[in-house]
């Protein structure tokens, strides 16, 4: 859990907007004095004071006619109620404000006081009031041609849109800010405003689990923060500490907030005091262990929220505390506080705290041992997520929404579990992974938005031949589950690793493949652990489907034991393939099996041409520290002549990005590509694979992952990418792992060969040649022929049987069947020998019948 607040904008944007004085149009007056004393008073926190004066100046005007000065009053003592937290007064004092200057004919104005109207009413819960609030304002602004205003207001107008989590309608009024401020570099309130928007933007990535792209934000913002105000300076600090403790650092989280507390104080803001406050006590509650003291606090924070009236906080209090009771095993107190906050949220229609006051609720009833209940209140949360994900149409923010929510899904989940519910289990697991994938594989490469049915256990298993079973894996912290499946049965079995034992696994896979040297079969036993009790595997079965989760896409299941062969590999015993759904199964075969020799079969790119005194392409990595390839046009090479349809290949200086992007790399049913290739961990759609330069005396070029996922490889049966690391990227919870091959299926290949770590060049070589002659040569399927290549290697005797250089190929998506076959120029001139020869034996034939028969009719 965290609390961020995407308002960094609301309280400075009322600062800013009082500048906007009616003393410029006006005379002088001691009124003006007294209003220019309440102003001074309330920049310094006395809210009272100001509160008294500009009531006075109030009554003093309230007999004149409608003038600048009333709007001016009105709008103060909505400022003053807001910060009080007296919300209802502050929305009646800005309309009052709002009616003064429509009276007056000054739209500008106007626009400024139903901007503090819109502020009040998110600050009162009032999300859809605010909205049509600010989009009155946002109207105003653009009739009256005041482009500051508009962006102070869309600013808003983007708060008011994020709380009850229309993210997509946030995102787009702050983008819209960002080009109106893209219009105005040389305004000088442009500065400010830039960094205002930049927040909200962060604050909004922050919620959608885009964390690094939050943090950047921040950081960039706060090396330049000196135009912010001291409540935006606490609104950042407020925001860095949320996401330093997602980001596993609680103690900068707690000294960030501290920073926060402290400028809140100074500017009297008791929301801001409130929110920290309650940021404080997540981390007591969740990092600390220190329940008391996070129950104190998280108590002062509601006791504050209800004094204020401001139901947001109160509703996220309840939240928390109720959060804080459960981890104290104070089940029926914790049942009570979750209600409460369930309650509040749906009276402020705020998706987030509803599905979180759900799964709280759910797991009190659970450890109370109403399963029923609880069961139906972690569905109704994932209903909920379902829903408000479905809202998100841009799948860059999709990508990462799931991973803070992949908890609701996780407990649901081990409930059916724990009901032996296998069919519902399967159902929820494959609804809580590779949701983005699912959404691109089913929008096609023309990005069509196309309703996906969660795929179900039977249909699963139609797809899949007698021969055939698929593993799907669960994890969950240190619970591991198995649901495996063939066409005719199904099952599942469950462990609870030890801290030991998980810990243990996780440092093989990280050593991996340091760590494997000549005794790597006695090092490698570690991961029989991951299949409680042994596999089903009865004579028939021949392939293996895995869909891996978490962690477990870093596992290199070839070297499991295989259960039913003493010191026998699973590669041993089975084909392997993997995928990053079961849903991928829905895909259709295509009906191919035979090709013609003028048809092309391989497209193939490799050698990179990258001479070491060229510098590196928008500084990347420096070319002149990557190992050489020499094997790679060699590699290439050798794979075209096993072929016996049409080859290109570009290699040295025509492998060229510009070539690949043309449509070349979906004229065949092979795409081959030897190369280097990086995996960006923070940016996964940064990964890139490297291309030579586009001329002599230009930087290397690169391929990256975000423009894989445009491509049209929809002719394409394999693509290989024989370069280092291509299997690996990002861990993204609720996503798995944002590496080539994801990006290589969606965008229509029908499956994707890559590797899980370094290998050398010349054992990739060899490897390579192996797979595509057992694929080629001998017509195996892909999975098949892949598995003869690691038997080779296996079983050679020499260096080459070390794991390390073979085990680390995988192969994602349809391995089942084979390449399509090609029919070569000598098949069909044998053919036509063949028929030519057949003709003619049937001729002579027919002619020695036809004079026979002739003759023995005319014979005398």
């Amino acid at each position: 859990m965290c609390s961020c607040r995407s308002i960094a904008a609301l309280i400075a944007l009322g600062l800013a907007g009082a500048a906007l004085s009616f003393t410029q149009t006006q005379s002088w007056s001691p009124l003006d004095e007294k209003i220019q004393q309440a102003d001074a008073l309330q920049e310094k926190g006395a809210l009272e004071d100001a509160r008294k004066i500009y009531e006075s100046a109030l009554q003093a005007l309230g007999s004149s006619e409608p003038s600048p000065q009333v709007g001016y009053v009105l709008n103060a003592l909505s400022q003053v109620a807001s910060s009080e937290g007296k919300y209802d007064e502050a929305i009646a004092c800005a309309q009052r404000a709002a009616d003064v200057y429509a009276k007056l004919g000054d739209r500008g104005r106007e626009a400024y006081a139903l901007n503090y109207r819109g502020i009040a009413e998110v600050q009162r819960g009032l999300y859809l009031d605010a909205q049509r609030t600010l989009s009155r304002a946002l109207e105003l602004s653009k009739s009256a041609g005041d482009v500051q205003s508009e962006v102070r207001i869309l600013n808003n107008l983007g708060t008011a849109n994020y709380f009850p989590g229309k993210y997509l309608e946030a995102l787009r009024a702050y983008q819209a800010a960002g080009r109106l401020l893209d219009q105005s570099q040389m305004e000088s309130w442009s500065g400010y405003w830039r960094q205002i928007t930049e927040i909200n933007e962060a604050t909004l990535y922050q919620r959608l689990g885009r964390y690094q792209n939050a943090l950047q934000i921040y950081q960039h913002v706060g090396t330049s923060s000196k135009g912010l105000t001291a409540g935006d300076q606490a609104h950042l600090f407020t925001n860095l500490g949320a996401l330093y403790r997602r980001l596993g650092d609680p103690w900068k989280a707690l000294d960030s907030y501290q920073s926060a507390l402290r400028l809140y104080s100074k500017q009297h803001d008791a929301d801001g005091e409130i929110s920290v406050l309650k940021n404080i006590g997540i981390v007591y509650a969740l990092d600390q262990n220190d329940l008391g003291k996070a129950q104190q606090i998280f108590e002062r924070s509601l006791a504050r929220a209800a004094e204020t009236g401001n139901q947001r906080e109160e509703m996220q209090a309840h939240l928390y505390l109720g959060e804080t009771l459960l981890r104290k095993g104070v089940l029926k107190d914790a049942g009570r506080e979750f209600q409460l906050a369930l309650t509040q949220a749906k009276t402020l229609d705020t998706k987030e705290e509803q599905w979180k006051a759900l799964y709280g609720r759910g797991r009190t009833e659970e450890l109370a041992g109403e399963l029923e209940k609880s069961e139906a209140d972690y569905r109704e949360a994932i209903g909920i997520i379902e829903t408000t994900r479905t809202q998100l149409q841009i799948s860059a923010l999709r990508a990462e929404f799931l991973a803070d929510k992949r908890d609701a899904y996780d407990a649901a989940i081990a409930l059916l579990l724990r009901k032996n519910d296998v069919r519902e289990a399967f159902s929820f697991l494959e609804r809580s992974r590779a949701r983005t994938f699912q959404d691109r594989l089913a929008g096609g490469a023309a990005g069509k938005k196309t309703a996906i049915t969660p795929l179900s256990l039977d249909e699963a298993r139609g797809y899949l031949d007698n021969s055939t079973i698929l593993l799907e894996f669960w994890v969950s912290g240190r619970r591991l589950a198995l649901i495996w499946c063939t066409r005719e049965s199904y099952g599942v079995s469950q462990a609870q690793l030890s801290p030991a034992d998980l810990k243990a696994m996780l440092a093989f896979l990280k050593a991996v493949p340091n760590n494997l040297g000549g005794d790597w079969r006695r090092e490698s036993a570690i991961l029989g652990r991951l299949v409680p009790g042994a596999l089903p595997l009865s004579s028939n079965l021949r392939r293996v489907l895995i869909v891996p989760d978490g962690w477990l896409t870093s596992v290199p299941f070839d070297l499991l034991p295989s259960g039913d062969r003493p010191n026998a590999l699973l590669i041993e015993r089975v084909s392997i393939s993997y995928l990053p759904t079961a849903a991928l199964l829905r895909r259709e075969a295509r009906d191919e099996r035979w090709q013609l020799p003028w048809m092309r079969e391989l497209v193939a790119f490799g050698d990179p041409a990258v001479p070491p005194s060229q510098p590196a392409a928008d500084g990347l990595e420096n070319t002149a520290q990557l190992p050489p390839l020499p094997y790679s046009a060699e590699e290439v090479r050798t794979i075209a002549e096993m072929t016996r349809g049409k080859v290109e290949l570009f290699l040295g200086p025509s492998d060229r990005k510009s070539i690949f992007m043309a449509g070349k790399a979906n004229s065949a049913v092979l795409l081959h590509v030897s190369t280097h290739a990086f995996a960006d961990a923070d940016s996964p759609e940064d990964s890139r694979i490297l291309f030579s330069p586009e001329s002599r005396a230009g930087a290397a070029d690169y391929v990256f992952l975000r423009e894989l996922y445009d491509l049209d490889l929809s002719r394409v049966d394999l693509t290989t990418l024989s370069a280092c690391d291509t299997e690996r990227g990002r861990m993204i919870r609720g996503e798995g792992v944002q590496a080539f091959s994801r990006a290589l299926l969606v965008a229509g290949a029908r499956s994707a060969l890559t590797t899980l770590w370094r290998v050398d060049d010349q054992p990739t070589h060899e490897f390579m040649k192996q797979f595509y002659y057992y694929a080629l040569q001998k017509n195996q399927s892909k999975a098949e022929a892949l598995r003869s290549a690691k038997l080779k290697f296996l079983r050679s005797g020499t260096a080459l049987a070390n794991p390390a250089h073979w085990a680390a190929f995988v192969l994602n998506g349809d391995g089942l069947n084979p390449l399509p076959i090609f029919v070569s120029w000598r098949m069909i001139a044998a053919s036509a020998a063949g028929l030519t020869l057949l003709g003619i034996t049937l001729a002579v034939a027919f002619r020695s019948w036809y004079r026979r028969r002739v003759l023995w009719i005319h014979r005398p």
